[in-house]
């Protein structure tokens, strides 16, 4: 059966809508885009709509591939504005420039993408996958996440920085053993056929199908790609949702799938922030 992660994330967005009402501040967000990558306005706008529902004001900056120093300026301003309780730089950014060194400028109260190592928050993706998680459990009857994953084989497919390597971390944290799957991996097929729990993060298309998934498991789909089709663009997800639909018990779906969880994990982080702010 295939669960929306649209239908769960605006399940969530009205509890934090709900949250904010109770503020008496407005949490406020800035989003630093500083890249080429075209898909990366889109997922800007998406923040900005469900930070919009949701009553989180957003504040955003574009910068030119030469105005690295004009980005770090605008960032140490954005660290010392005690109005502004989250930030993130959209990854990825432009080539000549450093991801980790940008991301170690901003105040790690502030990183609410949880990329620093002193962040209090978790990762958006890896949270967005552990809600995702959290329905299974539900429509399976359990009230706990954890009594639902308990005994149940998981593999991670891809290890990359913003998902792969932070489900996996968050997973284990929750003290349960993942297995990786990357592209060393000797006998990918037979490791994911063997999974109860398959979790995908790689942006290779249909890397999750009928051939290697057993019957009954439950499928994460996390990876995007994109490709020109008759000269249009399109996006494709991890699983090819045709053969999986047939084969899972439950199901998330790439498109439609993480991506609108994610945004309100990110939000989240936001408005527990300005709860911070207001105790600091």
């Amino acid at each position: 059966m295939k669960v929306s992660g649209k239908v769960v994330a605006d399940a969530i967005a009205k509890k934090l809508h709900e949250k904010v009402k109770k503020l008496t501040v407005q949490p406020t967000f800035a989003i630093i885009l500083a890249g080429s990558d075209p898909a990366s306005r889109i997922y800007v706008n998406f923040k900005i709509k469900r930070a919009n529902e949701i009553g989180v004001k957003v504040k955003s900056f574009e910068f030119a591939e030469n105005q690295f120093d004009k980005c770090v300026k605008t960032i140490e301003e954005l660290n010392s504005d005690k109005n502004v309780h989250g930030m993130i730089v959209q990854y990825p950014i432009y080539k000549s420039w450093n991801f980790d060194e940008l991301i170690g400028k901003v105040d790690p109260k502030k990183d609410v993408d949880g990329f620093s190592k002193e962040s209090p928050y978790g990762k958006a993706t890896a949270l967005a996958v552990w809600e995702m998680l959290t329905a299974f459990a539900y429509l399976e009857g359990f009230s706990k996440t954890e009594d639902f994953l308990r005994d149940k084989k998981m593999v991670v497919l891809g290890r990359g920085k913003t998902a792969g390597g932070p489900i996996r971390e968050l997973l284990e944290k929750h003290g349960f053993e993942v297995t990786v799957v990357a592209r060393d991996t000797e006998n990918p097929n037979e490791k994911i056929r063997s999974s109860d729990v398959v979790i995908s993060a790689t942006g290779v298309k249909n890397i999750v199908n009928g051939s290697n998934v057993k019957k009954g498991a439950y499928i994460v789909g996390v990876g995007v790609g994109r490709e020109t089709v008759e000269g249009r663009h399109k996006i494709y997800g991890d699983i090819n949702e045709e053969e999986i639909s047939k084969i899972a018990k439950l199901y998330c779906p790439t498109i439609g799938g993480i991506g609108p969880l994610t945004i309100v994990s990110l939000l989240e982080n936001v408005i527990e922030s300005a709860y911070r702010s207001l105790s600091s």
